[in-house]
């Protein structure tokens, strides 16, 4: 019988800014009783290069890569996506170049709760040919690949931002690039903050009511790539099938590479679509408009009644929950352990 994976992404707990800003931290937050009785019964283990890194070593073919170095996520991306570096115009750096909005507080700049922005093919076109006006004679290239992040190419340096997605709602700094190259990247994203500032299709997102883009994140690089350098050579020596729902563009590159189709998160989950034959992964974002209690209690209302039910009546044999920097493992019998204590879920999430 195959495995459910339920992955957790975009956790952020500073995003849920009525939570940050009340001394009492529960005040406002929704019951999740069936989340926190999965966090009393599972079992917990520490997620050594996050879930992204789990994933590389969880994709179909991994251990046909057990001798290749990891490659960093937009070096994947970018071979699964058919993004090509023009002859003569860049090196050999690459970089996953997220859509953010950046606001002004009273002592620094933070990166709204919200601010990872997902442009539209129009928009991305329009931004990709203009990039392409201003920056012309530079080492630099950007490029759509379908996905909410584009792709930066330029010479090949040492840095790297860190995931943006960990800094919603709150200060940046610690998650710009970093390394012996960072300079070069931090100058190219004052620069490009330079450009956005009051560019057309800034205008037209805030006529629309909508957040507009402050810069590109600059992230994903070879220097900071979110795997250890371990990570392909603890593929196990079989990988089961696994079919993959939702969208990332990492996770998405190494299901195409692979040969493989992600399929389309559902609304909710239904024990009867997942296959015994293939394990069911599905990537669910804590990314959502409304904050991060309102995207957990949708997952504890459409998403965990199901899986339970499934883990009792064994139609799977084990239930897993990534998210953060923790993995927890359920199985049938783990629900026996009664006498676990319960903890309120953003004390277990802090």
């Amino acid at each position: 019988m195959a495995e459910l994976v339920f992955i957790l992404t975009d956790f952020f707990p500073a995003a849920d800014a009525d939570a940050g800003a009340d001394p009492n931290p529960g005040a406002g937050l929704p019951a999740l009783p069936l989340l926190e009785t999965l966090f009393a019964h599972a079992q917990r283990s520490p997620l050594q290069s996050g879930w992204r890194g789990w994933l590389a070593a969880r994709a179909p073919g991994a251990p046909l890569h057990r001798s290749m170095p990891p490659a960093g996520l937009a070096q994947t991306v970018a071979a699964a996506f058919g993004a090509r570096v023009a002859p003569g115009r860049a090196g050999a750096g690459l970089w996953l170049a997220s859509p953010v909005h950046f606001f002004a507080g009273l002592d620094s700049v933070f990166l709204h709760a919200a601010g990872l922005l997902e442009l539209d093919g129009a928009e991305q076109r329009a931004l990709v040919a203009d990039f392409e006006r201003v920056f012309k004679g530079s080492p630099w290239t950007l490029r759509s690949i379908g996905r909410r992040e584009l792709l930066l190419a330029g010479p090949a340096i040492a840095a790297s931002g860190a995931d943006p997605a960990q800094f919603a709602g709150c200060d940046p700094s610690a998650g710009l690039p970093s390394g012996a190259g960072a300079g070069t990247l931090r100058g190219l994203g004052a620069e490009m903050e330079m450009w956005l500032y009051e560019h057309p299709l800034n205008l037209e997102r805030r006529g629309r009511g909508e957040l507009p883009v402050t810069t590109l994140w600059l992230w994903g690089g070879q220097q900071d790539s979110g795997l250890p350098v371990t990570a392909a050579t603890q593929a196990p020596t079989h990988v089961p099938p696994a079919h993959l729902y939702g969208r990332d563009s990492y996770a998405e590159a190494l299901w195409q590479l692979s040969g493989a189709a992600v399929r389309p998160l559902p609304e909710a989950f239904e024990p009867g679509a997942i296959s015994r034959d293939a394990d069911a992964i599905f990537l669910y974002s804590l990314l959502q408009p409304q904050g991060l209690g309102a995207a957990l209690l949708r997952f504890e209302q459409c998403w965990l009644p199901g899986a339970l039910r499934a883990l009792r009546r064994r139609r799977i044999p084990v239930l897993r929950v990534l998210v953060g920097a923790h993995i927890y493992t359920l199985r049938w019998l783990d629900l026996a352990r009664f006498w676990r204590r319960r903890h309120r879920w953003w004390e277990t999430l802090a």
